[in-house]
């Protein structure tokens, strides 16, 4: 398991296939919706919608990836800049 200290829990992430597997098809909509809500609001509000790059932390890799996010100021209690 990679040294988390610090982390800072500032996204969820869930798996595709996951929500095809545990969602029924009405949960997928709800789902969906409240996703499509919070990409409209986002524009509205004249943010962008990024694309991600995710890693798990049980990774071989993940402890590499954490210093080079703690190199560049992305990791830790920061503020909710984007």
């Amino acid at each position: 398991m990679s040294n988390l200290n610090g982390i800072q829990m500032k996204y969820i992430v869930v798996k595709n296939e996951d929500i095809e597997k545990y969602l029924n098809k009405s949960d997928k909509q709800l789902f969906t919706n409240c996703v499509g809500q919070i990409q409209m609001s986002r524009e509205i509000e004249g943010r962008d919608n990024p694309t991600y790059l995710v890693i798990n932390t049980d990774e071989l890799y993940a402890d590499e990836v954490i210093d080079i996010m703690k190199k560049h100021g992305h990791w830790g209690m920061k503020g909710e800049s984007e």
